[in-house]
């Protein structure tokens, strides 16, 4: 630096130097102090020296002074580096410092520009892409929309249905399908001048109000217009719709007309099938069902007004027999012409019914008394009885009246029907063609029946039911032939039931073909016990009944029991009545053939009482004819009686066949019976039925080879 004056007026020719010596130490005092990586560069090595540096700070150090003092040069993305350059006292460079530094601001606005840059080319992409996806959707949205109306409008117009949209301020259609039009004969745009009522005259303003105020579904019977005039019959739906800022009502008309006549039959043929259900094929009358029905009702009416009402069952007498003889035919034209009869016999209030088979029920209310119901079962009766012609032939039938009166008889159907049966039953057996009026005594006698018929069904297979043996006497030796097996029955309660009793209560039950069985395998478990007790044995009488025959393989039967007990059926005898032998007389005769063949015998019991036909008893396998008691009963007074039992017994010896007379009590009866030729007699005079421990007494005695005498008879009894 040049020295000058004080005053600086003039130089004193003097200079003062200044110098610093840039080494090491102040170096990495400028770094400690700066906390930058400073470095110096000396440029003391001449051209060689500054060719190695960058061109930028070649060009910087070459500028003359006063130059910029500092230098700031990028060297890359990452890097910058500072230059100062320091200056001789000639203001020539002399050396520079420099300090480089990471471009961390660079950088970061570099990425941050990329990133803004790719964020926002990617949300053009993106909003891009959901701008045509938006487009594509709305595309869909408007062809599948479109589709839907297209469908919408084929399908309505293919529907049947008169479907219209209204407005509710006006009643207005707006819009309706092609029914509504071709009923209206209008255009679509013509639609707006028609109302509700135009097409649908039955629906009121004051419903479509309510349906349009209350947003719900209503469903209206009406009519509706049609092409041509016509008009049908509709079940129209009104229903509300909300569309954007506007409320509508649609209404949707459903042809009934098809249904309603489709009712109309179904109740006609329902009407059809309750007269058929309710009425008998055969003779057009009412039927059970019609009466069970209608009887209520009709005893309702007597019961309000006090006046009596007579029941009257009515049972044709052996209209079997018609049915058997003539066939159904006959038999059903018979039950037309007593159903038209009957319906003619009575008044016009009266009620005619037929309960099945050959069974009706006459119903007659308003009755003034019980001389009303007599005159109306003599009226019945007499009617029934006149003479008919059947096939060419003519016919006359009887019946049998049950008479049953409200409220004295019963208060119900059921009770009614119940005590008029019974009523009938007992017309039946005073002989039929009658009549008679239910009384308390029947309904006594018939439970005592039906309590009788439930101990029966209890006491088969007990030791209540046992056999007691009767002697069959030979007439012309006075020996003991055989035994008649009897079927007793000692009640835990009662004491001993008489046969009378029982025998047809089971006969009516069913019951009897039980009783038979029981009857046959007491009498072969007692044969079998005295054979092997080595008694002289006799053979053994058993009746069957006709039902047995009905209802099971007898036959078979007799040769299974009998060999299971180990007993020779030529020991057994059957006796059957006259009604088995007209009963199927062909099949029963191949029964008793087969019978035969085993070695058992077949007798008739009570020969005279019945109706046998001489020609089926000449065809018979029979061997014995029994003469019913009531003919022995008065043989040897000045009765009718003797001829009789002389005529069996000549027809039986013709027949080569024996006779037993049943009932003999007397001696005078068994000498006149042995005098007119009958072989053998059964009855009090030789014994009474015995039990199987009596009779084993009489067994013995036939050990002794010798007539049965009384003193015989007594002691035996005694003895057992």
């Amino acid at each position: 630096m040049e020295i000058r004056r004080t005053d600086r007026t003039a130089p004193t020719g003097a200079i003062m130097l200044f110098a610093r010596l840039i080494g090491r130490q102040e170096i990495q005092r400028i770094q400690t102090t700066s906390r930058l990586p400073v470095s110096v560069t000396y440029l003391t090595g001449g051209a060689d020296k500054l060719a190695g540096l960058p061109a930028a700070v070649r060009d910087w150090l070459a500028i003359p002074y006063p130059s910029p003092r500092t230098l700031v040069l990028a060297s890359d993305e990452h890097q910058i580096t500072g230059y100062t350059v320091l200056r001789t006292i000639d203001n020539l460079p002399a050396a520079f410092l420099s300090t480089p530094a990471a471009r961390d601001i660079f950088a970061l606005g570099y990425r941050t520009t990329w990133y803004f840059l790719v964020g926002l080319l990617a949300l053009f992409i993106v909003s891009g892409a959901a701008v045509a996806w938006l487009l594509l959707r709305l595309r869909r949205t408007l062809a599948a929309q479109r589709e839907v109306e297209v469908r919408y409008q084929s399908v309505v117009l293919q529907l049947q249905e008169a479907i219209v949209l209204v407005d509710p301020s006006s009643w207005r259609i707006l819009e309706a399908n092609r029914i509504v039009m071709t009923a209206l004969d209008c255009t679509a745009a013509e639609l707006p001048g028609y109302c509700v009522q135009d097409i649908f005259p039955d629906i009121s303003s004051e419903i479509l109000e309510v349906a349009a105020r209350d947003l719900t579904r209503r469903v209206i019977e009406s009519r509706a217009r049609r092409s041509h005039g016509r008009w049908s019959d509709v079940e129209v739906a009104v229903t509300a719709i909300e569309i954007p800022g506007r409320r509508l009502l649609t209404l949707v008309g459903h042809d009934v007309s098809h249904r309603r006549e489709a009712e109309d039959l179904e109740r006609s043929n329902r009407r059809k099938l309750l007269q058929l259900a309710q009425h008998d094929a055969l003779t057009r009358l009412p039927n059970r069902m019609y009466l069970h029905a209608k009887l209520p009702r009709i005893l309702k009416k007597a019961a309000v007004g006090n006046r009596l009402l007579a029941l009257v069952y009515l049972d044709i007498d052996h209209f079997k027999n018609i049915n058997d003889s003539r066939g159904h035919g006959c038999g059903d034209q018979l039950l037309q012409v007593i159903a038209g009869r009957l319906r003619a016999a009575v008044s016009g209030h009266n009620l005619v019914a037929r309960m099945g088979g050959d069974e009706f029920v006459v119903v007659a209310p308003l009755l003034s008394g019980a001389e009303a119901a007599e005159h109306l079962a003599a009226l019945l009766l007499t009617a029934i009885r006149a003479p008919l012609v059947l096939v060419g032939e003519p016919v006359s039938v009887t019946a049998s009246l049950g008479i049953a009166m409200h409220p004295h008889n019963g208060l119900d159907i059921e009770t009614l029907l119940k005590h008029a049966d019974i009523a009938l039953y007992q017309a039946k057996e005073a002989g039929r063609d009658c009549y008679r009026f239910f009384s308390q005594n029947m309904d006594i006698r018939v439970s005592e029946q039906v309590a009788l018929e439930q101990s029966l069904r209890h006491a088969i297979g007990t030791d209540q039911l046992f056999m007691n043996y009767q002697p069959i006497i030979e007439l012309r030796t006075g020996r003991m032939h055989s035994l008649e097996a009897l079927m007793r029955w000692r009640h835990p309660e009662i004491g001993m039931i008489a046969p009378s009793q029982f025998i047809p209560v089971a006969e009516k039950s069913g019951l009897i073909v039980e009783l038979g069985q029981v009857a046959l395998r007491q009498v072969l478990a007692q044969l079998r016990e005295w054979i092997d007790a080595k008694v002289p044995i006799v053979p053994i009488a058993v009746n069957v009944s006709p039902l047995q025959f009905d209802r099971s393989d007898f036959a078979a039967l007799v040769v299974q029991y009998a060999r299971e007990a180990g007993v020779d059926p030529s020991w057994l005898r059957f006796e059957i009545t006259e009604s088995a032998l007209m009963k199927e007389p062909q099949k029963l005769i191949g029964t008793l053939k087969t019978l035969r063949s085993l070695g058992s015998q077949i007798l008739i019991d009570d020969f005279g009482t019945g109706y046998s036909s001489l020609s089926y008893l000449n065809q018979m396998p029979v061997n014995t004819l029994k003469i019913d008691r009531a003919f022995v009963r008065d043989i040897g007074t000045d009765t009718p009686h003797q001829p009789i039992i002389n005529a069996v017994i000549d027809m039986a010896r013709t027949l080569h066949l024996s006779t037993v007379a049943e009932g003999v009590e007397t001696a005078a009866q068994a000498a006149l019976l042995q005098d007119l030729g009958c072989d053998f007699g059964q009855g009090f005079f030789y014994s009474k039925p015995v039990s199987a421990r009596h009779c084993l007494a009489l067994l013995l005695e036939l050990q002794c080879e010798l007539p049965l005498t009384d003193t015989m008879l007594v002691r035996a009894v005694s003895s057992g």
